[in-house]
C-alpha cells in the first residue's frame, strides 16, 4: 500500500522539478533593465512581457584521476640518465647585441621546448662565471660592466647534471669613459 504512494509521489516530485528548471522567462522592462526568472507572473504584475527562452544543456566535463604528488609522478627507480633532455634557447638579448651607455641592466631571458620539470632550474653564465640559478625563464644582469661577455643559460638537475644548453650570445657593453672627453 505504500509502495504505489511512494511511487506516485517521487513521481509528482520529479515532474516538477523537470518543469520548473526547463522554464526560464526573460523579460526587458522600459529602462532597459533585463529580467530572468522561471515565474513569469512576477514580471507580468508590473506590465512588462515575459518571453519564454531555451536554455541550451550545461556541459559537464568528467574528473581526471588526480596526479599523485607524492613520487612525482614517476618510480624511485628512475635514475639521472632517464632524464629528460631540453633545447634551450636566449631570445633575449640576441647575438652581437650592444648595451648603450644609458642601459645599466641586461635582462636574459630564455625559451624552451617545454617546461621545466622534477626541480630542473637555468643555471646563467657570464664569460663562464655562474650568475644565478632560478626555475624562471628571465634573469636579470645589474650594473653590467663595459667589453665584451659571453652568456650561456644551462637547464641543470637537481644532482647537477646539464639537461640542455644554449647557444652562447655575445653581448657588447658600451660604457662613457673618461678617457673619451
Amino acid at each position: 500500500m505504500r509502495s504505489p504512494f511512494i511511487t506516485a509521489l517521487l513521481l509528482c516530485c520529479i515532474s516538477l522539478s523537470f518543469n520548473s528548471s526547463a522554464a526560464v522567462y526573460k523579460s526587458v522592462d522600459k529602462y532597459g533593465n533585463v529580467t530572468y526568472t522561471d515565474d513569469p507572473s512576477t514580471v507580468e504584475r508590473y506590465g512588462d512581457k515575459a518571453e519564454k527562452i531555451n536554455v541550451r544543456p550545461t556541459n559537464v566535463v568528467p574528473g581526471t584521476q588526480p596526479i599523485d604528488l607524492e613520487s612525482g609522478g614517476q618510480n624511485d627507480d628512475d635514475n639521472e640518465a632517464d632524464a629528460p633532455s631540453y633545447n634551450v634557447r636566449i631570445i633575449s638579448p640576441t647575438n652581437e647585441y650592444t648595451v648603450t651607455p644609458g642601459q645599466r641592466d641586461l635582462i636574459i631571458a630564455v625559451a624552451t621546448d617545454r617546461p621545466l620539470t622534477d626541480g630542473a632550474e637555468f643555471a646563467y653564465y657570464m664569460d663562464g662565471q655562474l650568475l644565478g640559478r632560478a626555475a624562471v625563464n628571465n634573469f636579470s644582469i645589474r650594473e653590467i660592466l663595459r667589453g665584451e661577455h659571453q652568456i650561456r643559460v644551462d637547464v641543470m638537475s637537481p644532482t647537477d647534471q646539464v639537461l640542455g644548453s644554449s647557444d652562447t650570445v655575445t653581448v657588447y657593453v658600451h660604457r662613457a669613459s673618461v678617457l673619451n672627453r
